[in-house]
């Protein structure tokens, strides 16, 4: 059966908004870990767990260089206790939590480092900590949250698109997360979303096999946007836009923060650029070397001014789940029979219980009948 969760941006609420996808037969809620631009991910993460009795919880996507291991480490055994058995933690090398910084992403190596090292200190092990010129063996003293964790393992999953991070993926964590955008196979979402993800599930697959692991275990996850389609309706409606266009504008938002990176891109999206810059980096009030300021804004939320003007009927189906029903549930079903169990989605949160119910009512009985 598939599984459907829901990605939150930390704000008032949303573990109230979590609650309700549950009722609504949602299995798992991913928090935001960017603090510039949304609340803290363990504070809503621990208020959803109050909030909820089934939902897992977890980072979507912790960013390392945050904080220590030691601190991350403590807060998810914090979370295990209030949750138990509920509780996940994914990891990778950063968009939002590390452009809005100006920052680049982490290298993978210091992700997979980091997250070894918070899976040995849930586990009582010890690490090698650094603290300026010192460097010290530690470990963790709780034996309450210890043996909660031994009792409640928390899985630990990495973000991946790269043949370097799909090998990892497999290797050393327990599952692999997944927005399938940056495979140079990808024509669109809804078009060859589930060729391209099992060629790449099939690296990972191979990289698990090759290390010894039961590749029938591992968990994995796609992210991305929805619009159901209502009958006659064009893609291109404020309501579609209001919906799938935050996620359709990443790759634009990318660009803000990198130009060079602008030849790169798809024609389809490459073409939209001089739109993009007239209509909203031309109205930012930050020097171009600081548009990472500007660019986020709305991410995951909504469209800031100029930027509907910049997405196309192609770029909404490319990057989002924008179609009818069938559609959806067809490439759903597809992705299921490949080996996705969890489709995350990133609804705004002016239309999550709204979206919610239309997903359970429209989408859920066609994909898992």
């Amino acid at each position: 059966m598939m599984e459907f969760g829901i990605g939150l941006n930390n704000y008032k609420g949303c573990w109230d908004d979590a609650a309700f996808a549950e009722q609504h037969g949602f299995s798992s809620a991913g928090f935001i870990d960017s603090p510039l631009i949304s609340g803290d991910p363990f504070t809503a993460m621990a208020l959803t767990a109050q909030a909820t009795s089934t939902m897992r919880l977890g980072t979507y996507l912790n960013i390392p260089t945050l904080r220590s291991t030691t601190v991350t480490a403590a807060a998810m055994s914090s979370l295990n206790e209030l949750a138990p058995g509920r509780v996940f933690f994914g990891t990778g090398t950063g968009y939002t939590g590390r452009q809005t910084f100006g920052l680049n992403a982490i290298p993978l190596s210091r992700v997979v480092n980091d997250m070894n090292e918070v899976r040995s200190l849930l586990a009582g092990e010890e690490i090698e900590y650094r603290s300026g010129k010192a460097t010290r063996q530690v470990r963790m003293i709780n034996k309450a949250q210890l043996e909660n964790n031994q009792e409640h393992p928390i899985p630990l999953y990495l973000a991946a698109d790269g043949p370097r991070g799909l090998e990892a993926a497999g290797s050393q964590a327990d599952g692999w997360l997944t927005t399938l955008h940056f495979s140079q196979s990808m024509r669109g979402t809804m078009m060859n979303a589930p060729e391209v993800f099992e060629e790449l599930f099939g690296a990972v697959k191979t990289a698990a096999s090759d290390a010894g692991k039961d590749t029938s275990d591992l968990f994995t996850c796609w992210s991305t946007a929805i619009s159901i389609l209502r009958d006659g309706e064009p893609v291109l409606n404020p309501r579609t836009l209001d919906q799938a266009g935050p996620m359709g504008m990443f790759a634009f938002h990318s660009y803000g923060c990198n130009p060079e990176i602008g030849e790169h891109l798809p024609p389809f999206l490459k073409d939209r650029l001089d739109i993009y810059e007239n209509k909203v980096l031309s109205k930012f009030t930050s020097p171009r070397e600081r548009h990472y300021q500007e660019v986020h804004e709305g991410h995951l939320t909504h469209l800031i001014h100029g930027e509907a003007d910049v997405l196309t009927e192609d770029i909404l189906r490319f990057m989002t789940l924008t179609g009818s029903a069938e559609e959806i549930a067809d490439q759903l079903k597809k992705l299921h029979d490949k080996g996705l169990k969890n489709v995350t989605l990133m609804i705004p949160p002016q239309h999550l219980r709204e979206v919610v119910v239309e997903i359970e009512e429209r989408i859920m009985p066609l994909v898992n009948g």
